[in-house]
């Protein structure tokens, strides 16, 4: 490489030879996929977002807390207690990104003809969940009104000249390669980014395991199912609880199994007790210690 840092990530060097060897041994991010899957009672998040619906002002459905933006939420505080997930490997060299960021499809109208828009939303880690859901239901509204991202309005324009896209690709891959790629194209495709989402329950699905993109950096995608429900059985008493079913696709080479395990409890928990969200970042690492 040309250069060693990028203008979206630092080269991280020091590390233990046997990681360092790693993006050697398996090249590709779907070669170094490793698979997550846990279904997570949903009950006490629910009941959250419905005291916190029904205490807001505004009536406006793009207003509403949602489960997706609770998610989204806990995916920050995760990531944001564990920074070695926001990383990635080019060219097989480590890098720290330096910002925070989380894409997703938007379905512009609930139609077999209506087209997929790629979001993206930039996020600080002190972000509160007001913040986050107000800053995707933006990104949501746009979407839906114009039919295509900021990503897909840029490709649009190369799109339409001929032998276009094979050009602008060409380019965009070389300038990537020497680490030269401008923050302006990295800042709005949808496939640079911290993490990825499919919102499947939002389309009655349920969610499978998704590959890793090798275009990008994007190191880890989550799929989020339709929420089910389970009979339990407690105290001799016969309960119906929600759930969902979340699936993790992960690059291994990003970080060590402990990181994953315990970022892995800590968003179960962050779900499953949304009022710890309330709580500074500072307190909430104390509380989950």
């Amino acid at each position: 490489m040309l250069f060693r840092d990028r203008c979206d990530g630092i080269r991280i060097t020091g590390q233990h030879a046997l990681n360092a060897l790693m993006p050697y041994m398996m090249r590709g991010r779907n070669e170094s996929a490793v698979y997550y899957e846990k279904e997570i009672n949903i009950e006490n998040a629910l009941a959250y977002l419905k005291t916190i619906n029904t205490s807001q002002t505004s009536k406006k459905d793009q207003d509403r807390f949602t489960l997706f933006g609770l998610i989204m939420t806990v995916a920050l505080r995760t990531i944001s207690l564990y920074p070695q997930l926001n990383r990635f490997i080019h060219r097989r060299a480590l890098y720290q990104r330096k910002h925070i960021c989380f894409s997703y499809i938007v379905k512009q109208e609930f139609t077999i003809d209506a087209p997929e828009v790629n979001a993206k939303i930039y996020l600080e880690p002190e972000d509160s969940f007001s913040s986050i859901n107000a800053r995707m239901s933006d990104a949501i509204l746009e979407a839906r009104i114009h039919g295509e991202g900021e990503g897909e309005r840029f490709a649009g324009i190369f799109h339409k000249i001929p032998g276009g896209k094979a050009v602008l690709m060409t380019i965009y891959r070389l300038l990537d390669s020497i680490n030269l790629a401008p923050w302006s194209l990295l800042r709005m495709d949808p496939l640079y980014t911290s993490i990825y989402f499919a919102n499947l329950g939002s389309l009655g699905l349920d969610a499978p395991f998704h590959h890793l993109y090798e275009w990008g950096t994007a190191s880890i995608f989550v799929a989020i199912g339709k929420a089910f429900s389970k009979e339990l059985w407690h105290g001799g008493t016969r309960t119906r609880q929600r759930y969902i079913d979340i699936k993790i696709t992960l690059d291994e080479r990003i970080a060590d199994g402990f990181i994953f395990s315990q970022a892995a409890s800590t968003f179960y928990r962050l779900i499953s007790r949304p009022e710890l969200l309330d709580l500074s970042l500072e307190d909430l690492r104390k509380a989950l210690a």
